[in-house]
């Protein structure tokens, strides 16, 4: 009877150490191999939500497009002289260049916060991947600590 009693505990504490190891190769595939896609997805959401608050690609498309649709040469009375239409012109031109200026800044201001978003993501990737590595060596260097003093 005692021996039945010794082999149960054996094949008790045997399943104990093989679901510990399954519990730690199943951490270690979510860790590697689930986990970095998913904070790479999460990168590539906030990315394309940054294109889209910027409006990278309108501002592109409507660089040298008067700002508002608005045209000084729209206001004002219908009979012009040649002069007062080149002023115009000029105005319109001036007024178009301006929002160039504010669409590039727009532009660049959006494409910067885009290099800063890569940054960020690929440091959190970096420091994740390397999280479990930093946390064995720290046990490991209390562990030899305790044990020397």
């Amino acid at each position: 009877m005692l021996k039945h009693v010794e082999t149960y505990i054996a094949i008790q504490e045997y399943a104990n150490i093989v679901s510990m190891i399954t519990v730690f190769i199943e951490y270690f595939y979510w860790h590697y191999g689930v986990a970095p896609s998913g904070i790479l997805h999460i990168m590539q959401n906030y990315l394309k939500a940054n294109w889209h608050r910027f409006l990278i690609v309108q501002h592109f498309k409507t660089l040298f497009a008067p700002w508002h649709r608005q045209n000084p040469s729209d206001f004002g009375n219908r009979n012009k002289t040649f002069g007062d239409k080149i002023m115009d012109k000029v105005a319109d031109i001036y007024i178009r260049l301006i929002a160039a200026f504010i669409r590039l800044t727009i532009i660049f201001a959006g494409l910067i916060w885009q290099l800063i978003l890569c940054i960020i993501f690929l440091s959190l990737l970096v420091m994740w991947l390397v999280w479990p590595a930093i946390v064995i060596y720290s046990i490991g260097k209390g562990l030899s600590l305790v044990y020397l003093l």
